[in-house]
């Protein structure tokens, strides 16, 4: 089925399927192709990811995988019956000997200068609004299971912990909307090219598939970042180290460092959770999530430090005269 719809739509022979990251791919005449499933994603965004990975390559990106068009010259293509993008990758013969946080900067550096506004492949001050659905979205899953019994260990603990992501989750709201209101400079609302879900590199040669990216403040990428490694398990001290790269090309404001920890109070983690449970399409995904979920409730105790340790650090006046606004809850806790 696969073989036949490839021929059909791009002309290409696929010599048998085998797995890249989470994707299928399949090698033709020495390249590697990859099938990105794309069942969210709209003509008009996929033209504006498009014009994105097209200005990076066009600023020297090598690590941008080629759009591949179909015989009809569209983005979107057709597999058993379900939208997918097909990508060449590309060929990377030199290594990168940089930092997580000097590449990050870098290719921030280099997506600042977009001359184009995307309309829809865009995040960039809706950070407020997309959370406010996605809690509403939550409580409304929650208010179910008041009604019912509690099917199952996680749904009893989805119960139990629901109001404390409640009320985290109206705190970093709460802040990112405080930060935009008092921004007079507007400096939210200059973006960049980011990536949907940063997370550190283990290999510099890692291809950049048009689908990852997106248009937002570079806080996006940082805290994702932060977040990926806290969840890893390393300490403060490496996060320090990765922020003092970035800013040496990228020097973060006041207002860059609200949004920072705003988007690091937001439980993204817990939301990811729960709302990959919910929609979960098979008993191994659901379980993937379930055991997700477990994981962000053993590590509440410990984030919550992390978050009392961050601010204090960069949050607090202290840092660089910033004067950030401080969490007055989070300080009044005893570690």
């Amino acid at each position: 089925m696969i073989e036949r719809d490839l021929f059909e739509q791009y002309r290409l022979n696929n010599s048998g399927v085998i797995k890249y990251r989470n994707f299928q791919a399949f090698n033709e005449n020495g390249d590697l192709y990859v099938i990105v499933p794309i069942p969210q994603i709209e003509r008009e965004e996929l033209l504006e990811l498009k014009q994105m990975s097209d200005y990076l390559q066009f600023q020297k990106e090598d690590r941008m995988a080629h759009f591949v068009p179909t015989i009809k010259q569209e983005l979107i293509g057709y597999i058993n019956g379900e939208s997918i993008a097909l990508f060449k990758l590309p060929n990377i013969n030199r290594r990168r000997h940089v930092s997580d946080g000097e590449d990050l900067a870098r290719f921030h550096n280099l997506g600042r200068y977009y001359p184009y506004r995307p309309q829809t492949a865009t995040r960039l001050g809706q950070w407020k609004t997309m959370w406010e659905n996605r809690l509403d979205q939550l409580e409304e899953w929650w208010g179910r299971r008041i009604q019912e019994l509690p099917k199952n260990r996680f749904e009893k603990l989805f119960f139990e912990t629901f109001p404390y992501y409640l009320g985290l989750s109206e705190n970093g709201i709460q802040y990112v909307a405080d930060c935009m209101w008092e921004d007079t400079s507007k400096e939210a609302q200059i973006g960049t090219i980011c990536y949907v879900k940063h997370k550190p590199q283990t290999d510099m040669e890692s291809v950049i598939f048009p689908t990852d990216l997106i248009f937002d403040h570079p806080t996006r990428d940082l805290a994702e970042w932060i977040r990926h490694k806290y969840i890893a398990g390393v300490e403060m001290k490496e996060v320090n180290r990765f922020l003092g790269q970035y800013e040496r090309l990228m020097p973060l404001s006041a207002v860059s460092y609200r949004l920072l920890f705003g988007r690091l109070l937001f439980p993204l983690s817990y939301f990811e959770a729960v709302e990959g449970y919910y929609s979960a399409s098979s008993e191994k995904r659901k379980t993937r999530y379930e055991n997700q979920f477990f994981r962000v409730l053993e590590q509440a105790e410990g984030y919550e430090q992390f978050l009392r340790t961050f601010s204090k650090k960069f949050v607090g006046a202290s840092s660089r005269n910033l004067q950030i606004p401080v969490i007055e809850w989070l300080q009044s806790i005893k570690a």
